[in-house]
């Protein structure tokens, strides 16, 4: 993939208090660029799992925001979707349903040649400020990370849109809402958003023919 050089001017440091990710036991932590055999053997030793049902899959997926961009990623891309109860049990199949979360976490992972390129942490009841610092400092990698001030915005080029973003310019970062937060690497979101353009350019010719 190529290098996207960015010019984020007046970008204001914070978070950069936060514990690194190596200080933190491990949970519900996947980490961009990570494989997912090592997601996934952390996850599951705590009692995670990956949803195997197509029906409760499908009503998760809904309104996520990798959703439209799929279909422009390579063909051997994957997503998997796990789930952690707030406690840390393993649950039983009765307390998983298509219709609503249990209490703890889904986490959605988008994987790009193996590896995580995108992953959304939906908490079943909000997030406190605290879990919310926690996964930030998970994703830091032992660097900080850079808010983006209202002035860079129009300077960057993103599919997602992004709030935050790590000091190595490599990993985004955007809340969504008060119950998930969406970290993205910073290449394929600018690839993405690039196609995404193209797509529409070529396609506009057509959807206004005969006007």
């Amino acid at each position: 993939m190529m290098k996207y050089p960015m010019q984020l001017g007046t970008i204001v440091s914070v978070f950069a208090g936060l514990m690194i990710a190596s200080l933190l036991p491990s949970t519900l932590d996947a980490r961009i660029g990570e494989r997912r055999e090592s997601i996934e053997r952390r996850l599951f030793s705590s009692g995670g799992i990956v949803y195997r049902d197509d029906t409760i899959e499908e009503s998760r997926r809904k309104g996520m925001p990798y959703a439209q961009y799929l279909e422009y990623l390579p063909s051997s891309s994957d997503v998997r979707i796990y789930f952690k109860t707030s406690d840390g049990r393993r649950p039983t199949s009765s307390e998983l349903s298509d219709r609503r979360m249990s209490a703890g976490w889904d986490l959605h992972v988008v994987f790009v040649n193996g590896k995580s390129a995108i992953e959304v942490y939906k908490r079943s009841q909000g997030m406190t400020e605290q879990e919310f610092n926690r996964l930030m400092a998970i994703h830091a990698g032992g660097s900080f990370w850079k808010r983006l001030g209202k002035e860079d915005k129009d300077e960057v080029v993103s599919a997602f849109g992004f709030e935050m973003i790590r000091d190595d310019g490599l990993v985004r970062a955007r809340k969504l809402g008060r119950d998930s937060v969406l970290f993205f690497d910073t290449e394929i979101d600018v690839e993405l958003a690039e196609m995404k353009t193209s797509d529409l350019q070529e396609k506009a010719p057509a959807s206004v023919d005969g006007f």
